[in-house]
Parts: C-alpha cells; sequence; structure tokens
C-alpha cells in the first residue's frame, strides 16, 4: 500500500507542475502542442484517480480535487 501512495503522490506532482504550465501557456502554443499536452494531463489525471480508487481509506479530498481538475481541462477550449 506504501508503494501505491508514492506512486500516487507521484503522479499528482506530475500534473500539479504540468496543469500549472498549461494553464499559464496553453494560448500561446502552437494549436497541436496544447492539443497534446492537454490530453497527456488529462491521462496523468485518470491514472491518478484510478489508483487513488484502490488506496483504503480512500483519499476523498484528493479524489474530488482530480475530478475537478478533470472536468476543468476537459471543458479548455482548442
Amino acid at each position: 500500500m506504501n508503494e501505491e501512495i508514492q506512486t500516487l503522490n507521484k503522479i499528482v506532482a506530475i500534473v500539479d507542475e504540468k496543469a500549472s504550465l498549461f494553464k499559464k501557456d496553453w494560448s500561446h502554443m502552437p494549436k497541436i502542442r496544447a492539443i497534446t499536452e492537454k490530453k497527456l494531463i488529462l491521462d496523468l489525471i485518470e491514472n491518478a484517480l484510478q489508483l487513488a480508487k484502490n488506496i483504503r481509506p480512500a483519499p476523498n479530498d484528493l479524489l474530488g480535487d482530480l475530478q475537478k481538475l478533470k472536468a476543468e481541462f476537459s471543458r479548455l477550449p482548442l
């Protein structure tokens, strides 16, 4: 279980870093790069959600935050 938590923490750190950079720069990126970065971030979020759902007790706050971030990124126009 400890390994799952460490992996989840690493994925969340990557999501946080990539999402922050994307939000700051996406309007200036070439469209293909923006699409690719957005897909990568959404895939990472999905991986984090799947992993978090397997952890007991479930990290409900993190699950909620990841769901919100996923919805936010899904709505971004490209």
